[in-house]
């Protein structure tokens, strides 16, 4: 209990400094929560940033005193403009207390749910956690920055490490242990998550008009549902257990383990794991079974669940800044260009901060979320430039001539100043990240035509089905009101439908050209194009037509900037699922694998977030069109039979998300209880191997500083398990992460280190054997079963022999496991 109050006292204290800075000089206190939703976001995002800076520069000591210090400074500024707006804010907690009070309610009831499910299972050990937990303690532990790879010594991270940064930064100043800190990270993203959805809910449905109560309901409810809903793989799993469906049915629908013949018993899946399933669903098998086209399709409630404290879990909650920041944008009493960096430096500055923010967290996101920025500023400068004309004071009036809102020379300059501004945020958050770039090594080489199979239409149904058919039906709607492409829209409506259909020739062109250059490791789909006019083109089609309607209604008379955001985030949104079926990614996997897990991943907010304000404005704003008008039945008639199929559609939801947790937290089995209850990620290993657990905590707490040498082994398996708990680098270990890092060009020096590790447990030749200690760094050399298990039960006797000799001294012995100290080692590595 003392270290989530400690942990909680310093979120508090987080959004306490990052308000007044939020909301007076960001941008952000144009919204209707004045930014409150997300100040936690920015100040934890701006701490992070000086911190790691200072700690590049060598000027900010990683310590609890340097981020302590950093923030007391935060602290100050924040003060100072607090004071000088004092009056505004004190009025705004006055009028709006019911506000701040729901979004802090909305927070601690996630993280404590969180962080009680997370109390059921908190081992770090298993997936991909020992990785993640290996660099979270690499930077907690570091001198300096940038930290040093735990698992290949002497390099620098590889990986986009800024959520690691973030949530050690919080362990650091909260100085609560590393175990206990890495599953409170983990229960702090979604509740973070949650709040900025509220806040972002809250400030659109109000500027369309809403109460302060709708408003609210509505905002809890889309941050639940798109925080804690899975996708309708849960109805799958139902009809499965329930052995509803022939034979034939499931070999139709053909997921991997719901094979025919269906069944099963009572009212859950029985299987180990059978959450899991939810997340491969779009794969297209032979009739051998092997996958031809194995894709990850994550929401945010099984990243949650699973509890990894992965890139694209890290960064949910500074989406959700990066959103309210564009949102600030779109509502600005004028548009953004090159003058905002003498007028508003700050506004300026925090946009970039965030854009280059994550990429530092999730590179995947930066390109998309500069996209949306960039949409945000043209949709602004379109509204800007069809503002009417002031009224003449003095003399006759003047005829105006008729504006052509819509015309696409009108629309010329509001994107080409978009262009300019996204240009300008983009280079701007590189150099503010600079450092991360020059140590950063990827092993990505560009974009390429994907020529697999197409997702079934059935299967993108069931992964995300119900946000796209919520924002599709968004859509529909709101091209009612827009009206039908005629006149002067009938440019715009060909330009953006013809940028459509150009993805889509772009895609065959590169098709053509890829086989034309070189056949070879080119395998081409059966229905390859038929494929992709069933899904991808009416994808970017919808896509297409949301931006249709975001321009046409930005350009009109009355507030319609929240339906245009959330148009401009229902078109992104299609056209990274359009674009999934079209391009991938080129990795060390060959294939979309990881373009569909991280575009649909974003997909997955961005058409939660434009369904939502949808169905809102679908049922709380009537229809203005006469025509439409005339049929008062008729309308009724679909919108009541829009309610049922979206009620289907969330129920089918949440079948899931209840069994899951169920599942994997145990708590409807026998003898279940409270009292083994922890948050300790390491609880686990001290009651299965006690000697390893306390190896750790003697290399954590007590040993100096200096790498470590431990067996080499296989992924997955506890190999490097002592070097990613206790953060301390040794040579090698997990070789397939540190190649997708860094490509096949790391394969020889992998290679080398392997052998070295093999020669430094085995050779009887010691001055070999410290030769290769002194090449490598290292301090501290670990003798325990793993050891004995990969390098042969005679390691424990060459140590001794070692000692013997007077170049090695044990240190530390428990329970089998023995670490020695090489002589004459330095403790600075």
């Amino acid at each position: 209990m003392p270290d989530i109050l400690a942990w909680l006292i310093a979120l508090w204290a987080l959004s306490l400094v990052g308000f007044p800075i939020a909301s007076s000089v960001t941008g952000l206190g144009r919204l209707a929560d004045r930014g409150w939703a997300v100040s936690r976001a920015l100040a934890m995002l701006l701490l992070a940033w000086i911190t790691w800076v200072g700690g590049t520069l060598g000027v900010i000591p990683n310590s609890q005193v340097g981020m302590g210090v950093t923030l007391l400074l935060m602290a100050a500024v924040s003060g100072s403009l607090a004071w000088r707006r004092r009056a505004e804010l004190g009025d705004f907690f006055r009028r709006r207390w019911t506000v701040v009070a729901t979004t802090e309610a909305l927070f601690l009831a996630l993280f404590a749910f969180w962080a009680l499910v997370i109390s059921e299972v908190p081992a770090i050990n298993h997936t991909e956690k020992p990785m993640d937990f290996g660099i979270f303690n690499a930077i907690a532990n570091a001198p300096e920055f940038p930290p040093e790879d735990p698992w290949l010594s002497g390099h620098s991270i590889a990986y986009y490490y800024g959520g690691h940064h973030i949530a050690a930064m919080l362990k650091t100043l909260t100085g609560v242990s590393s175990p206990v800190a890495y599953n409170l990270a983990v229960a702090t993203l979604p509740a973070m998550f949650g709040a900025g959805i509220l806040g972002l809910i809250y400030g659109l449905l109000r500027l369309g008009g809403s109460r302060v109560t709708p408003a609210l309901a509505v905002g809890v409810g889309t941050a639940l549902a798109v925080a804690l809903l899975s996708n309708l793989s849960g109805a799958l799993e139902f009809a499965y257990v329930r052995g509803l469906g022939g034979e034939g049915v499931w070999q139709w629908i053909g997921i991997k383990g719901l094979e025919p013949p269906s069944g099963g018993s009572g009212w859950l899946p029985d299987g180990f794991w059978w959450w899991w399933r939810g997340t491969r669903v779009i794969d297209t098998l032979a009739e051998s079974g092997a996958s031809l086209d194995y894709t990850i399709t994550e929401f945010p409630l099984f990243s949650f669940l699973l509890g990894d404290l992965h890139a694209h879990v890290s960064a949910l909650p500074f989406l959700t800044l990066a959103l309210s920041l564009a949102l600030s944008i779109v509502i600005a009493s004028d548009p953004p260009d090159m003058n905002w960096l003498t007028q508003r430096p700050w506004e300026f500055g925090a946009l970039a901060l965030t854009l280059g923010g994550l990429a530092f967290i999730n590179a995947w996101d930066f390109p998309v979320y500069l996209c949306i920025v960039g949409m945000a500023a043209a949709l602004r400068w379109i509204s800007w430039r069809s503002r009417p004309p002031p009224p003449a004071l003095h003399g006759p009036p003047t005829p105006a001539e008729p504006k052509r809102r819509h015309s696409v020379a009108a629309l010329a300059r509001p994107a080409g100043q978009a262009i300019l501004g996204t240009m300008g945020l983009a280079v701007a958050g590189v150099i503010l990240y600079l450092p991360f770039y020059l140590s950063f090594d990827s092993q990505t080489s560009g974009i390429l035509p994907y020529t697999g199979p197409a997702s079934r239409p059935f299967l993108f149904f069931v992964v995300i089905g119900a946000p796209a058919i919520l924002a599709a039906g968004f859509v529909g709607r709101a091209a009612i009101d827009a009206g039908w492409p005629a006149g002067d829209r009938r440019g715009v409506g060909i330009i953006l439908a013809g940028i459509a259909a150009g993805v889509f020739a772009l895609w065959l062109i590169g098709v053509a050209v890829r086989v034309s250059l070189s056949s070879d490791g080119v395998s081409l789909a059966d229905g390859l194009v038929v494929g992709r006019l069933m899904l991808a083109l009416p994808l970017l089609l919808l896509g297409a037509a949301s931006a249709y309607c975001a321009v046409v209604l930005s350009s009109g008379a009355g507030r319609t900037q929240w339906l245009v955001f959330a148009l401009a985030l229902a078109a992104v949104g299609f056209f990274l699922l359009g674009g999934a079926e079209l391009f991938h990614i080129s990795d060390q996997f060959g294939n979309r694998m990881n373009t569909v897990f991280k575009f649909y991943y974003q997909a997955w907010l961005l058409l939660g977030i434009a369904g939502a304000v949808g169905m809102y404005y679908m049922l709380a704003i009537r229809i203005r069109q006469a025509w439409i008008t005339e049929w008062p039945l008729l309308v009724a008639t679909l919108r009541l039979a829009w309610v049922a199929v979206i009620s289907i559609l969330l129920i089918a939801s949440a079948y899931y998300p209840v069994g899951a947790i169920l599942e994997r937290t145990g708590w409807t089995a026998a003898g279940e209880g409270w009292n083994d209850n922890t948050l300790s990620g390491l609880e686990f290993l001290r009651r299965s191997d006690p000697g390893e657990y306390e190896a750790i905590m003697w290399l954590a707490e007590s040993a100096g500083p200096g790498r470590i040498l431990e067996a080499v082994g296989d992924p997955y398996s506890g190999y490097g398990g002592i070097s990613a708990a206790a953060g301390r680098a040794t040579p090698l270990s997990w070789e397939g992460h540190e190649r997708q890092w860094r490509g096949d060009d790391i394969n020889p020096e992998l290679a080398r280190r392997r052998a070295d590790v093999e020669t430094m447990y085995t050779s009887d030749n010691g001055v070999e054997v410290r030769g290769l200690l002194r090449h490598y760094g290292i301090r501290w050399l670990v003798a325990g079963p793993r050891e004995s298990s990969a390098h042969g039960r005679d390691v424990g006797d060459r140590m001794v022999k070692w000692v013997d000799e007077g170049w090695l001294t044990p240190a530390f012995e428990s329970s089998g496991v023995a670490i020695y100290e090489v002589a004459g080692s330095g403790g600075d590595n």
